[in-house]
């Protein structure tokens, strides 16, 4: 399950959703930036025009930041946009992927009638009609090389900004990345591909008219903006975490995404007492006590989270 079901949780614990310290997702630990409120307000009238059919603004300022051509970008609504038609509109009838991984790929895939050949992170990739590469890997937080001379997706929606600024157009690959985590903004959802001018066309063809709201796409120049700084922050965030969860005997895999994958040394803490939500892995046996950790944010979040560990 995905995290970041606050509704539900609250009604499960008899709380509030603003009681709850969400730990379950990467999302940046700031939350959106302060001035967000007053942009809304003054660009409410945006509300009332239909969305540019290719994402302008905001096609040509992600195309400018990731330095390619805006006829290689495609906006949508969240990475999720994407993965629910990749497969479809590739034509791809089997998928090698990483497991244990984020399930909703395979189930996209399989919706699809799509075969899924896993591997192991020891493995290299099983033959297939395409890779799924994420890189930073969800859950382990570490990066992934897509392999040389494959087709496929790269995943990249927990990759700092700085270093998708790199990556360029990929011969035979789709890059998949997400805008909403780093900026904090998963209620306005906003993701995007990049690749080859005649495979966004192919992917064009399988989403709705209009996928991205209005105010979104011209909200996205102006965060774009403070894209390296969050990427600092988040790091910096992220470190704090680590050392934390060793002084309480944590097993910690070293990770460059915004979240922390650990391994309690004893007894699970018993997170929900203290209104603490994580991502655990049912699904999956091999995580079996390992809790995935995003980051805290407010002091108050940080004491919590170390009153639960220490219990």
């Amino acid at each position: 399950m995905h995290g970041g079901r606050l509704e539900a949780v609250a009604r499960n614990w008899g709380c509030l959703p603003e009681q709850i310290l969400d730990l379950s997702t990467g999302v940046y630990p700031g939350g959106p930036p302060a001035w967000l409120a007053q942009w809304f307000g003054q660009h409410a009238h945006l509300a009332a025009r239909y969305p540019d059919d290719k994402g302008e603004p905001a096609r040509t300022a992600l195309s400018e930041a990731l330095g390619v051509q805006p006829e290689s970008v495609c906006v949508g609504a969240g990475a999720q946009a994407f993965i629910e038609v990749l497969v479809q509109a590739m034509g791809w009838r089997t998928l090698a992927i990483e497991t244990p991984c984020y399930a909703e790929p395979l189930r996209a895939a399989q919706r699809a009638g799509c075969r899924i050949r896993s591997f192991a992170k020891s493995q290299g990739p099983a033959p297939a009609d395409a890779v799924w590469i994420t890189s930073p890997h969800n859950p382990d937080g570490a990066l992934r090389d897509f392999p040389i001379g494959r087709r496929g997706v790269l995943d990249e929606s927990y990759l700092p900004f700085v270093d998708r600024r790199r990556l360029g157009v990929m011969a035979d690959v789709i890059r998949l990345g997400s805008l909403t985590k780093l900026f904090a903004i998963p209620g306005l959802r906003i993701g995007y591909v990049v690749a080859r001018p005649d495979i966004i066309k192919k992917i064009r063809r399988w989403l709705p008219p209009w996928p991205v709201a209005t105010p979104t796409l011209h909200l996205l120049p102006h965060l774009l903006q403070g894209a390296e700084e969050r990427d600092a922050s988040m790091a910096e965030v992220r470190r704090r975490l680590e050392k934390l969860l060793l002084r309480y005997g944590w097993q910690v895999l070293p990770s460059k995404a915004s979240f922390v994958l650990a391994r309690s040394p004893g007894r699970m803490p018993a997170f929900s007492e203290h209104r603490i939500l994580v991502r655990m892995f049912p699904e999956w046996p091999e995580l079996q006590g390992w809790v995935r950790f995003g980051l805290p944010a407010a002091q108050e979040g940080w004491n919590r989270l170390e009153a639960a560990l220490h219990d």
